[in-house]
């Protein structure tokens, strides 16, 4: 067992679980970015599992969180050890998070669950907005497809990008069953679509996620969650 795995439960288990930590931000440790352990959006209160950081050959890219609707939450964790994550039910500790974090099926099975997630990525470095646009539109369209119903639908979506990405600026995308929303400053936009929400998600918790690291920390936060 990896000591920096069991270091990095230990703090998770403090900012997870304890109930002083939840008011608190929590640090990504690549980045040194701070976020909220427990946001909100449209009056509703999410749990951020963890979160991690992009890099691009030696350039740090941006980091981000993941969190999911804290309602239900807990019922939706139950319902998986209790079906696909069976065989997981018993573990706990860096054993459960060394388990989840190898489980293809279980990242499948947070981008698809119905509960509202949400996500908040902070740029590291500055980038033309023609780039990031361009970055969103390849990921949805790698998950939506490029028919030109599809295509019209994300070039209006990612239009809220404006401006020239700057250091420290801030996103936020929420999920919902058919849904994406994207703030960006004081633009907001929303994708409606089938399954949208699971191929978001995929980009980033699928197989060829650029953050690993976002999906290693998520896979600590809900072993945190069952000790």
């Amino acid at each position: 067992m990896k000591s920096s795995l069991v270091a990095m439960l230990a703090i998770v288990l403090c900012t997870v679980v304890s109930p002083v930590a939840h008011a608190d931000a929590f640090v990504e440790p690549s980045s040194g970015v701070s976020f909220d352990r427990r946001p909100s959006s449209d009056g509703k209160s999410f749990l951020c599992l963890g979160a991690g950081m992009r890099k691009y050959l030696i350039w740090k890219v941006y980091a981000m969180d993941f969190c999911v609707e804290e309602t239900n939450m807990k019922s939706e964790l139950d319902r998986y050890f209790a079906g696909p994550g069976k065989r997981y039910a018993n573990l706990r500790g860096t054993t459960l998070a060394n388990a989840l974090g190898d489980d293809r099926s279980f990242f499948n099975y947070l981008a698809s669950t119905a509960i509202e997630k949400r996500a908040e990525l902070v740029f590291l470095r500055g980038s033309g907005a023609d780039t990031v646009r361009d970055s969103f539109t390849k990921n949805l369209e790698k998950g939506l497809g490029s028919a030109e119903r599809e295509k019209v639908a994300i070039r209006d979506f990612v239009s809220v990008i404006d401006r020239d990405v700057k250091e420290g600026d801030r996103a936020r995308f929420v999920t919902r069953p058919g849904e994406l929303s994207f703030t960006w400053g004081g633009n907001a936009k929303t994708l409606k679509h089938d399954g949208v929400e699971t191929a978001f998600w995929e980009g980033y918790l699928g197989p060829d996620s650029p953050l690993p690291s976002l999906k290693e920390a998520v896979a600590l936060g809900v072993a945190a969650l069952r000790q």
